[in-house]
């Protein structure tokens, strides 16, 4: 993850308070610490970048999946066998 070049963007995380996945605001970095602000809630959190990558790689692929198995009942309904 670039240093400042993150600041300000929004990536999903787990919020401690809210115990959801929700949006995090960038808000600062130190070496291989972020600073992020829950969109819900307010609530701060310190995360390592790499884990903060990896959440939002695996919230995006599990994403993709829900699209796609929705994508497929849409078209099981448009052209049924």
């Amino acid at each position: 993850m670039g240093h400042q070049q993150d600041l300000g963007k929004t990536k999903i995380y787990s919020c401690p308070n809210c115990q959801a996945d929700t949006p995090h605001v960038i808000k600062g970095q130190k070496n291989e610490t972020c600073a992020l602000l829950c969109s819900n809630c307010g609530t701060g959190s310190l995360v390592h970048s790499d884990e903060l990558c990896l959440y939002q790689l695996h919230w995006e692929e599990e994403l993709r999946q829900i699209l796609g198995t929705l994508e497929q009942r849409l078209d099981d309904e448009r052209y049924p066998d």
